[in-house]
């Protein structure tokens, strides 16, 4: 496997940030018609499944008109923020970059490596003269601080994070961490978190009422079971997921935040992807649903720094030993999973020493599972020295009952 095929197994989740591109281009965003032009859309079409219900052809007319409003959202939050330095957490592969850096401001995109690595070109092959050295674009771990903080190497003053579409994503300890990484960030450089996922699902239910008049639990529904077909990380305990707003809330001040709630609706401006009818529906809709002004805790204090990451490993009469230390993430998993396919012979035996694992996500889990299927006899896949931290994530994943 390639570094872009290794990358893509441990996060199959990034082509999502593609759809979204496929739904702003067919808004008539000018940026992202022109951007459409050099990322490869065709794993999309490998998901094609021909004719569709008329109910599946209004939800996904709503799903774009959706997209039309989260991404005209970000742009006013990005512009009306008092910060010169606007971070992009997810940015996927929408046009967020060339707005910003009209602003006048400058723009940090931060994402998973197979993103960066096609986004990046993309946009420099876009950006106008002199826009180029606004926009910035880093691989990072969200749940990685030091990840994140010498992306930002070089940059002064207070900065604006923007998250749209990915907290709801993460299992209840990666959540934790990226918390933890973000409150982190504030605290040092000062500024504001932006987030509207404490209603995402509500967002695409409530786009549907407004452009169909129909109930909007269709939507909610078709939701829930999308994710549960299509996740194989237990995101059900993630509070962004299963908790109400208040909850939340309270979740997120324990967390070390200071939260501001106010309408989506007050930040939106009139959308191109409808009538002026539509339009009004879509304001009385979206006045249900909260944005989330977020601010670092003044004695938020930080914590010690994780030890880095790096893998020993042998491979002698069909056993695969491997020691792990520190973090094993997004950014680091593919790197166990490389060692891995470059076995000369099937392993019919694996040892995981992880005594000085300091943290494992969803990523890394992934990996360890395509490892654990990967023999024959499962008795001989051993996890060792498991430590009281990384215990409780297998745990609260469920990955313990076939890995420990």
């Amino acid at each position: 496997m390639d570094t872009k095929e290794l990358q893509q197994a441990v996060n199959p989740s990034y082509t999502t940030g593609k759809g979204c591109l496929a739904m702003l281009m067919s808004t008539g965003d000018p940026d992202a018609a022109e951007l459409v032009k050099y990322i490869d859309l065709s794993e999309l079409q490998k998901k094609g499944n021909g004719a569709e219900s008329e109910i599946a052809q209004k939800i996904v007319r709503s799903y774009v008109v959706g997209q039309d409003a989260r991404y005209s959202v970000w742009n006013k939050l990005a512009e009306q923020s008092d910060c010169d330095v606007i971070i992009d957490l997810p940015c996927g592969y929408l046009p967020h970059g060339l707005a910003v850096a009209r602003m006048g401001k400058t723009y940090y995109g931060f994402d998973l490596p197979v993103v960066i690595n096609e986004i990046k070109p993309a946009i420099d092959k876009l950006a106008a003269d002199g826009q180029g050295s606004r926009i910035h674009y880093c691989s990072v771990d969200a749940t990685n601080y030091e990840s994140m903080k010498n992306a930002l190497s070089g940059v002064t003053g207070k900065i604006c994070i923007i998250t749209d579409g990915m907290l709801g994503l993460f299992n209840r300890s990666e959540l934790d961490q990226v918390c933890g990484a973000v409150r982190k960030l504030l605290a040092h450089f000062g500024g504001v978190w932006y987030t509207s996922d404490v209603m995402s699902v509500d967002l695409m239910a409530l786009s549907f009422e407004g452009v169909t008049q129909l109930d909007p639990d269709i939507v909610r529904r078709a939701v829930v079971a999308g994710s549960a077909e299509n996740s194989d990380i237990d995101n059900t305990e993630n509070p962004f997921i299963a908790w109400s707003p208040d909850k939340l809330k309270t979740y997120m001040e324990e967390q070390g935040f200071e939260v501001e709630p106010f309408p989506f609706s007050d930040m939106l401006p009139t959308l191109r992807s409808v009538d002026a009818e539509t339009m009004q529906r879509l304001r009385n809709s979206y006045s249900k649903m909260i944005e989330w002004r977020i601010t670092a805790k003044k004695e938020t204090q930080q914590a010690a720094e994780d030890l880095p990451f790096g893998i020993t490993d042998s491979f002698s009469d069909g056993k695969f030993s491997v020691s792990i230390q520190g973090r094993m993430d997004t950014m680091t998993a593919p790197e166990l999973l490389k060692k891995f396919k470059e076995l000369p012979e099937k392993a019919q035996a694996i040892d995981i020493d992880v005594a000085k694992m300091a943290y494992i996500s969803s990523a890394g889990l992934r990996v360890l599972l395509m490892m654990y299927k990967s023999i024959d006899d499962k008795s001989r896949f051993r996890m060792l020295n498991v430590s009281d931290d990384v215990r409780e994530i297998f745990e609260t994943t469920g990955f313990d009952q076939f890995l420990l």
